[in-house]
């Protein structure tokens, strides 16, 4: 029985990536603010995330939205969260909440530079 193992990390996570039944784009920040209409200018996740937490830079496209409706509004799931491998800021890294190939067309160009066989 060929198991194969996995590198184990630790990974803090500081944003999760939501998608919508519309394939539209939000992001969960670690103190719950939430943000819709991200991914539209062509940056990618680990970018634009990290500018936001670490330098305070909003991408003016990002539109702050309640909580809430990643609950209750549009169908939203978790499709990927972004953390520093071992908790070093120079290792960012984007874990996958889903299967790739079940996301939309936004998500897939707004985290490229993640998606496996990306070099």
């Amino acid at each position: 029985m060929g198991t194969e193992k996995k590198p184990h990390f630790s990974l803090n996570v500081n944003a999760e990536l939501y998608e919508d039944q519309f394939a539209d784009l939000a992001i969960r920040l670690p103190d719950e603010r939430v943000y819709r209409n991200v991914g539209t200018a062509g940056s990618p996740f680990q970018l634009e995330v990290v500018n936001f937490l670490e330098k305070g830079e909003r991408p003016a496209h990002w539109q702050e939205m309640p909580p809430h409706e990643l609950l209750y509004g549009k169908g939203w799931r978790c499709i990927a969260t972004l953390g520093y491998r071992d908790g070093d800021p120079a290792r960012p890294a984007v874990t996958f909440e889903v299967d790739v190939e079940s996301l939309g067309e936004k998500a897939r160009a707004y985290l490229a530079d993640a998606l496996p066989g990306a070099g």
